[in-house]
C-alpha cells in the first residue's frame, strides 16, 4: 500500500488480515488515527512520509518490533509507546516536530535503536537525554 496517495487507512480492513506481520504505508497522505483492530499483530510498521501529526493507539500494536515514521509532522510521542516495550526494538522517527523523548524509553528493554535526527529537540534536553541513555543498551541517534 506504500506509494498510492491514501490519505486515510481504509476502515474496511478485514479480520482476515489478523495474521499480517509486515505493513508498508510509506510515500502516502495518511493523516489522522492510525489505530486498526485488524492489524495488530503486526511486527512491523512503515508510515514514513505521510502528513501524521500524532500517533494516537499505537500502544495497542504490542507485537510492533519496528516501527518507522520519518518524515511527518508528529510532536508528541505518547506515553503509550511504554506498551511496546516488551518487544519493540527499533523506532525510528527522523525528520518530525519533536521537542522531546518521554524519559520512560530510558527503561524500554527490548529498545535497541532510537533515531530522532532533526527535529526540534534544544541541545540542553538532547545532552540530558544521551546522559540517560548512556547507561543503556539503546543506540540513539539525535
Amino acid at each position: 500500500m506504500a506509494s498510492n496517495q491514501l490519505s486515510t487507512l481504509p476502515s474496511t480492513l478485514s479480520s482476515d488480515l489478523l495474521n499480517l506481520r509486515v505493513f508498508n504505508v510509506t510515500n502516502n497522505r495518511l493523516q489522522g488515527n492510525i489505530y486498526q483492530p485488524a492489524l495488530l499483530n503486526l511486527a512491523e510498521l512503515y508510515l514514513s512520509n505521510n502528513s501524521l501529526t500524532s500517533i494516537d493507539g499505537i500502544g495497542e500494536y504490542k507485537s510492533l518490533q519496528q516501527l518507522e515514521l520519518d518524515n511527518n509532522h508528529i510532536s508528541l510521542i505518547p506515553s503509550e509507546i511504554m506498551k511496546l516495550s516488551p518487544r519493540l526494538k527499533t523506532l525510528a522517527i527522523n525528520n518530525n516536530q519533536l521537542t522531546n523523548i518521554p524519559y520512560p524509553m530510558v527503561n524500554m528493554r527490548s529498545l535497541n535503536i532510537l533515531s530522532a535526527i532533526n527535529n526540534h529537540i534544544s541541545d540542553f534536553q538532547r545532552l540530558y537525554l544521551l546522559k540517560l541513555f548512556q547507561q543503556t543498551q539503546i543506540q540513539v541517534k539525535f
